[in-house]
């Protein structure tokens, strides 16, 4: 095996700045200024990326930094590889805000004002749509797919700040790499599992990422509205009505971990903290998992076998019972 050549501390320094311009030259296609990137912990670091246009200037906070226990130099798996990246608001922007809060009388408004549609809070079809990955094949090599989606990315962000300014902006993901794991996520499953929570299901379930798998990647979604133990019945039964008209191809699940044992009027406030000491020993048998089988039976008719699930449900239900 030949012997390496020794690699100075200046070929580093080119061999950074080559990449550094290839980078560059690979986003030569996204006008406009520059996006800037910041650490919470690394005060004063920070990197730029084109795709925001001269009349804005954001700034994105990446959040929720992880220890890395490794060697410098030593490769592994990167456990900030899919942190958070969010807008981060100006401090003048918040004071402002802070501002019209004190300000503003509060008025107590009807129910009816509250209500709002769920296509004026996502607004199919338009910019806010979640990015999709680009069309690819196997005889693509790594570094141009890589290339490929980091440049659509790019004009993906570009198109949301040229539609809307930043204060009309909620928070929403920068981070390519997450976007990538749905994207592959998505492509490998079979059947979609989307988790919310039935208190207000609606702020967790996206359209556009109804439509992406139910009409572009021809897939089953099953929506799981949760902790319905915390919602009234007449309010769980509306949801699920309500998914079920709204969104024809979707299977629509009811789950609780801890189904209550009585109504709220029956239930004894002084029993509260007895019942909590006694909760180990009830039948906590948990409320949607056979009911998730069947939707996964109804949409697997027989394709794949669900023997295993079966029984480890029946066990599960047999060691309730026996408690």
């Amino acid at each position: 095996m030949p012997r390496k050549k020794p690699f100075s501390a200046k070929q580093k320094r080119k061999q950074l700045r080559d990449k550094r311009e290839r980078k560059k030259d690979r986003t030569e296609g996204v006008k406009g200024q520059s996006m800037t990137y910041s650490d919470d912990e690394e005060q004063g670091q920070s990197s730029e990326v084109t795709g925001v246009p001269s009349s804005e200037k954001v700034d994105v906070r990446r959040i929720n930094e992880q220890p890395v226990f490794r060697k410098p130099g030593e490769k592994g798996y990167d456990p900030n590889r899919y942190r958070l990246h969010f807008m981060k608001e100006s401090r003048a922007e918040i004071e402002r805000r802070k501002k019209i809060a004190r300000e503003k009388v509060i008025s107590q408004v009807p129910e009816t004002a509250l209500e709002v549609a769920i296509e004026d809070i996502y607004q199919p079809g338009s910019v806010l749509d979640m990015p999709k990955r680009p069309p690819w094949s196997y005889r693509e090599s790594k570094s141009h797919l890589e290339q490929k989606e980091e440049v659509y990315f790019l004009h993906y962000l570009e198109k949301i700040y040229r539609t809307y300014p930043v204060d009309r902006l909620s928070y929403f993901e920068h981070n390519l790499e997450t976007w990538k794991q749905l994207w592959r996520v998505l492509e490998i499953s079979d059947i979609v599992l989307l988790i919310t929570d039935i208190r207000h299901p609606v702020l967790h379930f996206s359209p556009a990422l109804y439509d992406y798998v139910t009409r572009e990647l021809g897939k089953s979604i099953i929506l799981v509205l949760n902790k319905i133990d915390l919602a009234p019945p007449a309010l769980v039964v509306a949801w699920r009505s309500y998914f079920k008209v709204k969104f024809p191809q979707l299977e629509v699940v009811c789950f609780t971990s801890f189904p209550k044992e009585h109504t709220e009027e029956e239930k004894d406030p002084g029993a509260v903290l007895q019942k909590k000491r006694r909760r180990a020993a009830r039948d906590m048998r948990a409320v949607g998992p056979r009911e998730l089988l069947e939707a996964c039976e109804k949409i697997c008719n027989g394709r794949v076998d669900l023997q295993s699930w079966v029984e480890k449900i029946a066990a599960a239900e047999a060691d309730g019972e026996t408690d």
